[in-house]
């Protein structure tokens, strides 16, 4: 649990535009009420909507996944990556959790702002498999931020619409 507390720490405190509020703290308490994989991913999603939700300005919405492997036992079929994996799943294929940003223009990359892999993968010359895995990752962090900025908008226009 530290070490998912410092990682979330870390992470938007790299994030945040803290500097709006001088002599201030922000204050992130997250209560897990099921666990069945993607914990960290999970965490760091309420934590960036909450944070949107409380008005903390942010550059954009910091989204997570987890992204994992799937290898055959042989070898002989191709590798597939997969997203969103449950806690059986972790338990039994490499894996990874990264959380991205979106760049500030339009055409830039989005940044990756967490990287955590706590599996063992091989990686050689012949497999790209932990380079798959992250660009499955970041294209599911995009999807996730999409789904994200949908909702906080809907939201936002349903409040106003809820004041006249």
């Amino acid at each position: 649990m530290q070490e998912l507390q410092s990682t979330i720490t870390s992470a938007f405190q790299a994030h945040l535009f803290t500097h709006l509020y001088p002599r201030s703290s922000i204050t992130i308490s997250l209560h897990i009420l099921s666990l069945d994989g993607a914990l960290l991913a999970a965490c760091l999603n309420a934590a960036s909507l909450a944070l949107v939700d409380a008005g903390v300005p942010m550059p954009s919405i910091l989204a997570a996944v987890t992204s994992g492997m799937i290898i055959s036992p042989d070898g002989s079929t191709p590798s597939d990556p997969v997203l969103d994996l449950n806690n059986a799943e972790e338990l039994e294929l490499p894996f990874l959790s990264v959380a991205t940003v979106a760049g500030f223009n339009k055409d830039e990359e989005d940044k990756v702002s967490v990287l955590i892999m706590e599996s063992r993968i091989q990686i050689g010359p012949e497999g790209k498999k932990l380079e798959a895995m992250l660009a499955v990752g970041v294209d599911g962090c995009k999807q996730v931020r999409a789904i994200m900025e949908g909702v906080v908008r809907n939201h936002g226009s349903r409040t106003l619409q809820g004041r006249k």
